[in-house]
């Protein structure tokens, strides 16, 4: 049966790693709530951005906004309030087309019609969503950056830098396999005949 992941639970094992008193909760007066509830957001936004998670990714049809570029391309498209970066397109030998379009400040700009389909990675993922072994990884990630300042220890930064390490490659492993294979393109060099 699967465990729902909390932010408590994310918090307590990376406590667990630093060999750092647990918590009870998000709210407790102790050194190690403090430090991992500082570190907490930021680390978890750069967390997401290391690789493409699929938990994470979201899509969206953009409306088009009523200003537009002053030169190139014809349209801007608003992003989302959660958008981080795009995601890549999904490209296969049946639908082969590619978007053109990029992104200025908070708008990406085309001169596709409206709406404009987009997937793109969430900042507003909760930890319920977390796979397994993304929850783990992050959990280390934490450990690793608040492990100066809990244990004053460079032995116990190397341990935990290396448990990140061995986590993240697992999560990555883990993530990808969901994904279905890619299919090289064909190359005429091996396909002409003589």
């Amino acid at each position: 049966m699967p465990v729902t992941t909390t932010k408590i639970g994310i918090i307590n094992r990376g406590l667990q790693m630093l060999g750092i008193q647990q918590i009870s909760s998000l709210n407790e007066n102790s050194r190690g709530a403090k430090s991992m509830l500082r570190a907490y957001d930021s680390i978890f936004v750069a967390e997401l951005e290391k690789h493409i998670w699929n938990f994470s990714i979201k899509r969206a049809r953009l409306p088009a906004d009523a200003n537009v570029p002053m030169f190139g391309k014809s349209r801007y498209f608003p992003l989302p309030g959660d958008f981080l970066f795009l995601a890549p397109e999904e490209t296969t030998l049946s639908n082969p087309k590619r978007h053109d379009y990029q992104i200025e400040g908070t708008s990406i700009v085309s001169s596709e019609d409206p709406p404009l389909p987009i997937r793109y990675v969430s900042a507003s993922i909760t930890e319920s969503g977390f796979s397994a072994t993304f929850a783990e990884a992050f959990a280390a990630a934490l450990a690793q950056a608040c492990c100066e300042e809990l244990t004053n220890s460079n032995t116990k930064l190397a341990a935990i830098n290396q448990l990140y390490t061995d986590a993240v490659n697992t999560a990555k492993k883990r993530n990808d396999m969901q994904n279905a294979p890619v299919k090289s393109p064909t190359c005429s060099f091996i396909t002409v005949r003589v």
